[in-house]
């Protein structure tokens, strides 16, 4: 930008060096008087000082307004600032500083108002770098591990031994429960990291939500399903059998004379009877034994023998295993994989029968539709983590029995035990996984089985 008073100004500055030039050579050449020349000289050197000073003094305000800006000092004032030569300049100045003082201000406001939400949530937060310095530590985590400061992650050592290391190795979208025991009290904490990088430093946030409450309310709506499952079955083994008993006393007491009937009045239709009521309580108990050893099998399941396995050859060879039902069926199977090689560490007997169960309600899905496909699909989540999703064209699950399918014993099967999907939620979760449903009615049923 140039300025017409700053342009006026250099041309006479120069104008009047080159007439000071010149007189200094007339003298040279014409005179010989040295006081002359020594005075010429010195005006010479006063001009050029003068003009490089006034030229250099925006370079010094340059400087001093840059300082002043990576010190954080908006309140720049400049002593020029009123020269007629550099107004419009300095103007410009004052509104960028105005303008990063407001920018300043703002980014300070935010920052206070993400302070007061970060300590005023009710999730616990904390974040540490690699050596395990501690820069966020919320009311929250303070409430929960009962600790006003946090340093160094290596404290949590005193509050519970393990935990430090814990956090560490927790990886980014990672999700683990534990139990914390403080002042006599156990706590369940939901832990969920992230990783982000600010400047050159790489931290990891953590997020710790003790949901005891919800896991109280969970476990206490999932026993009450199970004791009604329970009392269903056993009432439906304990009815036939009262009644049965109270027939057979009803054909060996006598009414009349208030005791057992003589020998001599037993007869061969009474004996029949018998043996038929005796057959009824002898096919409920063992029914009812049948089923609390179902109900014991299904609550003392063995540890998984962890082996490579690769899911896509397990697919293929379930598919074979099941040729013959599906054939049966008419169903038509469609296979989709992102890639051929998806390995896992999983026991591959366990991952069988999930896979097995889910295809077995697929087909039994499928029973009187006109359309009759299972899709399996192989690939991996958001998080590269893999999963295999089986989905049916079947009825879909009515809304009022879906938070009844992984229910022990719950069935809408006439010969159905309510076992499969059960076991099978139990078999992953030994295995660090989920098993997961989507359904629409009349459209689909989609279960994912997440590794």
């Amino acid at each position: 930008m140039i300025f017409k008073s700053l342009y006026l100004t250099v041309i006479v500055r120069v104008l009047g060096i080159l007439l000071n030039s010149f007189l200094i050579s007339y003298c040279i050449l014409s005179y010989s008087d040295l006081l002359i020349l020594i005075n010429l000289f010195v005006i010479l050197a006063l001009q050029i000082l003068f003009m490089v000073k006034r030229l250099n003094q925006i370079n010094y305000d340059l400087e001093y307004f840059f300082k002043a800006i990576r010190n954080n000092d908006t309140g720049v004032r400049f002593s020029n600032s009123k020269n007629k030569v550099y107004r419009g300049l300095y103007e410009q100045f004052e509104m960028l500083d105005k303008e990063v003082r407001d920018v300043k201000i703002e980014n300070e406001n935010r920052n206070q108002y993400f302070k007061v939400l970060v300590e005023h949530v009710g999730i616990g937060l904390m974040s540490f770098d690699e050596n395990g310095k501690v820069s966020l530590f919320n009311t929250a985590a303070k409430e929960l591990f009962n600790k006003p400061h946090m340093y160094r992650l290596h404290e949590l050592e005193h509050i519970q031994a393990g935990l430090s290391d814990l956090l560490k190795d927790l990886n980014a979208g990672e999700q683990k429960l534990i139990s914390l025991y403080r002042n006599g009290e156990l706590k369940q904490i939901s832990l969920k990291a992230t990783e982000l990088k600010m400047l050159d430093q790489q931290l990891k946030l953590v997020s710790l939500q003790d949901i005891r409450n919800e896991l109280d309310e969970r476990e206490l709506d999932s026993w009450q399903k199970l004791i009604r499952v329970l009392t269903h079955e056993i009432m439906n083994s304990i009815s036939p059998i009262n009644s049965t008993i109270a027939t057979l006393m009803d054909l060996y007491i006598d009414p009349e004379k208030e005791k057992t009937i003589a020998l001599q009045q037993m007869d061969e239709e009474l004996v029949e009877d018998t043996v038929e009521g005796l057959g009824i309580i002898d096919e409920r108990s063992k029914g009812m034994i049948d089923f609390v050893t179902r109900f014991r099998d299904l609550t003392l399941l063995p540890q998984p023998n962890f082996k490579q396995l690769d899911l896509s050859r397990k697919i293929n060879a379930i598919l074979k295993l099941m040729k013959d039902q599906l054939e049966e069926a008419d169903i038509e199977v469609k296979v989709l994989k992102r890639t051929d090689n998806f390995y896992v560490d999983a026991d591959t007997g366990m991952i069988d029968q999930v896979l097995i169960n889910l295809l077995t309600n697929a087909i039994h899905a499928l029973k009187g539709r006109d359309r009759r496909e299972i899709k399996i699909e192989l690939s991996v989540n958001h998080q590269h983590k893999p999963y295999i999703s089986i989905t049916d064209s079947g009825c879909g699950i009515a809304k009022e029995y879906q938070s009844e399918v992984f229910v022990p014993f719950f069935t809408t099967k006439a010969s159905g035990s309510g076992v499969g999907l059960s076991l099978s939620r139990q078999l992953m979760r030994l295995h660090g996984g989920s098993i997961r449903f989507t359904t629409e009615i009349d459209q689909f049923t989609c279960f994912i089985v997440q590794f």
